[in-house]
C-alpha cells in the first residue's frame, strides 16, 4: 500500500495539506485513504519505551492498512507528528510502501503562526519553545524522502509543491484510479484478520453516539480525561477519524465496517500497552451498525450512549461548529460554512434524534448481547454537566 506521510513542526500545516491533498485526490477519482495519526495513539498512559506513542501511532497505521485495502482504498494520505530526530517508526509499517515527506518553515515563520492560532501568553510561551526546538531538531536530522519549505507560501500552495517533491509517489499518478477490490463485496477474510488477537480481549468500551452537532467528540473527550484524571488506562477514538476512504460514501454501511474494523484493529494495541478502558464517539444510528461493532469485539463490554438535544440546542450547536466552536477535526464538514447550509444541518440533526428516539435504535434486543444501552439528555447542559451524568449511569469508575 503506497502511503505518503506529512510530518514536520506544529502548526506547520501537516494537517490542512493531507487534507487538501486528499480530497483533489478523491475528485480527480482516485481510491484513497487518510488518518491523522495524531488520532491513533490517544491512550494513556504511554508505555515507559514509548513516551511520545510514536511507535503506537505506527503500530495502529500499519495494522490498520489492510482494512483500508479492503474498504477499496490503493493508497493513503496521511499526517502526524513523528520523533525529530528518527522520524517514522519504518519497522512497524512493513506492509506499506513509504514516502516521508517533511513540511518545514523558518523560525520566525513558526513563531508567527504559533501566536495567529494560539495568541500571545505567557503560558504558552514554553509551548512555542517546544515547538521551535522541534523545528530544529528535525532541520538537523536526515530522516525523510522529500522536503517541503512552506516559508512565505500561501496554505493553498503547500500541496503543489509537495506534489512536485514527490513525483513518483504512486498516489499521484492515474492508476490509483483504479479500485483494487469491490468495496462494497465481502471481505470474510480481512474481517478475520482485523479480529486476530482481539477476540478475547476484554475491557470496557463506551461508545457515544447521536445526531450530528450534539456534542459527541465534545462531550467524550471530556468524559475521557476523567478518566484520565482518576488513573485509569483507557483510550479515546474518533470513529470518523477512522473512517476516512474515497471509495465509499460517507454514513453507508462499508464505512461503518471500516470504523468497526479499525476500532477492534487499535483496541488490540491499545490493551497491549495497558488499556481496559475505552470511548469511543461517532455515529450509531441503527442496530445494524451497533451489530458491526459487537462482531468486531466480541469479548469487551459494551455500552451505547446515545446523546440528546432539543432543536433550539441542536440548531445552536450546530452554528457554533461553523465558526470554529470546537476542534479543528480534519475534514469537519461544517466549519465555515454558511449560516443557512448550518440551518439545513441542524434541522436534519433534530429529525434524526427523534427518529432514533421513536425507532429505539440502539436499545438492547437479543441479538446484541453484552451490550448495555442509555440514553443521556444534553439540553442546557456544558460537556462537563454532560460527561458528569455519563458518568453517573455508568457506574464510572468501573473496574
Amino acid at each position: 500500500m503506497p502511503v505518503l506521510w506529512l510530518c514536520g513542526p506544529a502548526g506547520v500545516g501537516k494537517s490542512t495539506v493531507s487534507w487538501q491533498l486528499f480530497t483533489e485526490l478523491t475528485r480527480a477519482g482516485a481510491h484513497v485513504g487518510f488518518a491523522d495519526t495524531d488520532q491513533l495513539c490517544m491512550c494513556y498512559p504511554a508505555p515507559g519505551a514509548d513516551p511520545g506513542r510514536e511507535r503506537l501511532k505506527a503500530q495502529n497505521l500499519g495494522a490498520m492498512l489492510a482494512n483500508y485495502q479492503a474498504a477499496g482504498a490503493r493508497c493513503m494520505i496521511v499526517n502526524g507528528v513523528v520523533d525529530p530526530v528518527r522520524g517514522v517508526y519504518r519497522e512497524e509499517l512493513s506492509k506499506a510502501a513509504l514516502t516521508v515527506c517533511r513540511l518545514r518553515a523558518d523560525r520566525d515563520e513558526l513563531a508567527r503562526r504559533f501566536t495567529d492560532r494560539h495568541g500571545r501568553s505567557a503560558d504558552l510561551q514554553d509551548a512555542l519553545t517546544d515547538t521551535l526546538a522541534e523545528a530544529e531538531a528535525m532541520d538537523a536530522s536526515n530522516f525523510g524522502d522529500a522536503e517541503v519549505e512552506t516559508s512565505g507560501v500561501p496554505a493553498g500552495q503547500v500541496a503543489a509543491l509537495v506534489r512536485g517533491s514527490c513525483p513518483h509517489w504512486p498516489g499521484f499518478l492515474a492508476g490509483a484510479a483504479t479500485p483494487s477490490c469491490d468495496a462494497t463485496g465481502p471481505d470474510t477474510e480481512t474481517a478475520s484478520r482485523s479480529r486476530v488477537g482481539a477476540d478475547a480481549l476484554g475491557g470496557h468500551i463506551l461508545l457515544i453516539s447521536g445526531p450530528t452537532g450534539v456534542g459527541k467528540s465534545t462531550i467524550g473527550f471530556a468524559l475521557y480525561l476523567r478518566y484520565l484524571r482518576a488513573g485509569l488506562a483507557a483510550g479515546y477514538i474518533d470513529l470518523r477519524q477512522i473512517g476516512f476512504v474515497s471509495a465509499g460514501r460517507p454514513g453507508d454501511q462499508s464505512q461503518h465496517r471500516l470504523e468497526a474494523r479499525n476500532l477492534a484493529t487499535m483496541w488490540r494495541n491499545y490493551h497491549a500497552v495497558g488499556a481496559r478502558h475505552l470511548i469511543a464517539t461517532g455515529r450509531v444510528e441503527s442496530d445494524a451498525v451497533l451489530s458491526a461493532y459487537r462482531e468486531a469485539l466480541p469479548s469487551a463490554t459494551i455500552t451505547l450512549c446515545r446523546l440528546y438535544a432539543g432543536p433550539a440546542e441542536l440548531t445552536r450547536r450546530v452554528m457554533s461548529r461553523g465558526d470554529g466552536g470546537s476542534w479543528p477535526e480534519p475534514g469537519d464538514p461544517l466549519r465555515g460554512q454558511p449560516a443557512e447550509f448550518l440551518a439545513d444541518v441542524a434541522d436534519r440533526a433534530a429529525a434524526e434524534g427523534d427518529a432514533l428516539d421513536r425507532s429505539g435504535a440502539g436499545t438492547i434486543s437479543s441479538n446484541t448481547a453484552q451490550i448495555s444501552a442509555l440514553r443521556i439528555d444534553t439540553d442546557g447542559r456544558s460537556a462537563a454537566e454532560a460527561a458528569d451524568l455519563i458518568a453517573a449511569a455508568t457506574g464510572f469508575p468501573a473496574a
